[in-house]
């Protein structure tokens, strides 16, 4: 059974990391993927310069880009993919698109022929009409992407068959018309879980053909929230991404008018994104196995090398917007790693655990440490945890293996410091740090005597202008302020259990 509902800015400096918390930007990579696309016809200059960040190409069911965008889209690295949406395009328009833009290399047919309120073509319709694209394409080098289908609420019948299933209306399409030119298959979906997304794709890959996945969101339920959105657009990105099977995909939709805001990549504003825009155009994890990260170094959970048995999920976790959950008995992670030089090194784990459980670190099948990890009181509850190990300078596959899982993980970092890179996390062990802002006295409470518990102070420069021990002797902890300029602050407590942060201002 798997389990539901269970990244990390990293910066050296405190002043990076406060830079961030001010600015509260999610953490992404901001790799171009030649993959990932928009369908959407309204876009602005300041749209696709908001957007090139991460997308490369984008379509809107004509065969000329919008009239906004058209003298200026190359500026920003786009492609521009038109298509013909039903058999009465404009033949003429678009020869002389492809006459103007020699580097306009493909071309999408026709768009949800299987619905009667869509393109409304039957098969043997289609096929009539394709040998009519195919001379478009010889004319001017394209390759074509044919038909866009999806699950229909309205078929179109031939015949007697009622086309609802988009495979039955392509394997009918072929039938008549056995040597047309299909470069791609294209398909559409918009179920709301990313492995009924990867279940639907595998049905067209019978036809041996890369896929172009014109249209996706979750859109087929009701009561879709955008953290749910979230969460499936992780999903789907991460396997899209990685299935070399997936030519191109593009979402659905730019904006909406507000009518369906968890589906909108853009703001009212021109060129704002929304926060799933943002992820959208951001979110890029590395599956590489012939990447290596220099040690020292923070591992976004979901930037292994390869994986048996996890998933993606939006986190919860003070920072980043990504962790690997599902994590069950027998499910592992494995990094690569170029150590520096021989040495010990401590590694952090930021964990949430439902109840109490463990990890083995493993090089070579063979275990190397084991960490105990005790229940953090929830799923999206988060503690970071540490132990040691030894490792030789050169490259290293490490690999994070549990025997009983019940754990999720947001980052690991792996360094030669005492701590792990100065962070706004808040430890969930219901520590209270008062008053903020602070004049003379801050009080620390962490509703337990818990023991030997390390206070320190920086400023924003990183540097440590307090530190002091406490035995155990209260739970409530006094540190004196009144010496200090005023400024802001890093707070940092660390004990047997937990790490904490806090940031407070004089």
């Amino acid at each position: 059974m798997k389990y539901s509902n269970r990244k990390q800015l990293a910066g050296k400096y405190i002043s990076l990391v406060l830079c961030i918390i001010f600015m509260a930007l999610p953490a992404f990579s901001q790799t171009k993927s030649q993959k990932r696309g928009i369908a959407y016809g309204y876009h602005s200059p300041a749209d696709l310069e908001a957007i090139s960040k991460g997308i490369s190409w984008w379509y809107n069911w004509s065969y000329k880009p919008e009239s906004t965008v058209a003298a200026v889209y190359p500026n920003y690295g786009m492609d521009f993919v038109p298509m013909t949406w039903n058999g009465s395009f404009n033949e003429a328009g678009l020869r002389a698109y492809y006459a103007n833009n020699p580097n306009s290399k493909y071309l999408l047919g026709f768009n949800e022929p299987n619905f009667t309120t869509q393109a409304n073509m039957t098969p043997s319709q289609a096929a009539a009409i394709w040998p009519k694209l195919e001379k478009i394409a010889k004319d001017y080098g394209l390759k074509i992407v044919g038909p866009a289908v999806n699950y229909a609420d309205k078929p179109v019948t031939e015949n007697g068959v009622t086309y609802t299933d988009p495979i039955a209306y392509l394997d009918a399409f072929f039938a008549a018309c056995p040597n047309c030119q299909v470069d791609y298959i294209a398909a559409h979906n918009y179920m709301c879980y990313a492995g009924a997304l990867t279940n639907d794709i595998k049905r067209y890959k019978k036809y041996n053909k890369p896929i172009w996945l014109t249209e996706f969101a979750c859109w087929d339920q009701q009561n879709i929230t955008l953290d749910m959105q979230k969460g499936y657009m992780i999903g789907a990105i991460d396997y899209l991404e990685s299935d070399t099977t997936i030519f191109r995909y593009s979402w659905f939709t730019g904006r909406m008018a507000n009518r369906y805001p968890y589906l909108e990549l853009f703001s009212s504003q021109s060129g704002q994104l929304t926060d799933l825009g943002k992820l959208y155009v951001g979110f890029n994890p590395i599956h590489d196995p012939t990447i290596y990260f220099n040690i020292p170094a923070r591992l976004e959970a979901e930037n292994y090398s390869t994986m048996f048995g996890t998933s993606l999920e939006a986190t919860k976790d003070v920072s980043g917007s990504i962790n690997v959950g599902w994590i069950d008995a027998g499910d592992w992670l494995e990094y690569n790693i170029e150590v520096p030089a021989t040495a010990d090194y401590n590694v952090f784990f930021r964990i949430s655990a439902n109840s109490s459980t463990s990890l083995e670190l493993r090089e070579n099948n063979t275990t190397i440490q084991t960490l105990q990890i005790p229940t953090s009181g929830g799923w999206q509850n988060w503690k970071t945890l540490k132990t040691n190990i030894n490792l030789t300078a050169g490259k290293h596959k490490l690999r994070v293996y549990t025997n009983r899982g019940m754990f999720n993980l947001n980052w690991i970092e792996i360094s030669t410091s005492d701590y792990p890179t100065i962070t706004t996390e808040t430890t969930m062990t219901h520590e209270l740090v008062y008053p903020n802002p602070v004049k003379d006295k801050l009080y620390i409470e962490n509703g337990a005597n818990r023991g030997k518990t390390e206070v320190s102070v920086f400023d924003l420069s990183g540097t440590s202008i307090f530190t002091k021990i406490f035995l155990g002797e209260t739970s409530r902890i006094e540190i004196d302020f009144s010496s200090f300029k005023s400024g802001s602050y890093i707070v940092r407590t660390q004990n047997s259990e937990n790490i904490s942060n806090h940031l407070i201002v004089k």
